[in-house]
């Protein structure tokens, strides 16, 4: 009866250390806003987006999916347009299973788009990460940040 509890009890023993020594970063990466330089960009000002990545494989080297939302209240024809969508080549200093991605947004190339280019324009940024292995992340969204057009 002893020898019974004897081994129970090192094999839980067992499953407990083996349980907590576990890996805790998934197959399909994970991604968090980590850092937001701004929630309001002025002509000619670089947004800068830090993205914190985990990947259990650490092959995060492949596709960065970012998707423009105009938060504008004003309903247009023009709010849903592909220019709204980019998809760009993650850094490869990302290929890592814990990671930092910085993304410098140009107002010139991400930013200046408005739908009135006479009014102020709030937008947010949606991101989703795809590594080698196909597997595609949740997507995050930035807080609202309001781009200045004076």
């Amino acid at each position: 009866m002893n020898t019974k509890i004897l081994v129970s009890a090192v094999v839980a023993t067992l499953i407990v250390v083996i349980a907590c020594s576990k890996n805790t970063y998934n197959t399909k990466p994970t991604l968090k806003v980590k850092t937001l330089s701004s929630i309001e960009v002025n002509n000619g000002d670089v947004l800068t987006v830090q993205l914190q990545v985990t990947d259990k494989e650490g092959d995060v080297t492949d596709t960065l999916f970012m998707r423009r939302v105009r938060l504008n209240k004003k309903p247009t024809a023009a709010s849903n347009r592909l220019t709204d969508s980019f998809h760009l080549k993650v850094p490869d200093a990302a290929n890592f299973s814990d990671a930092v991605i910085q993304l410098d947004l140009k107002y010139n190339d991400y930013l200046v788009d408005a739908i009135n280019p006479t009014e102020n324009d709030t937008i947010a940024f949606r991101f989703a990460l795809k590594d080698k292995a196909g597997n595609v992340s949740d997507t995050i969204t930035t807080d609202p940040i309001v781009v200045i057009r004076q």
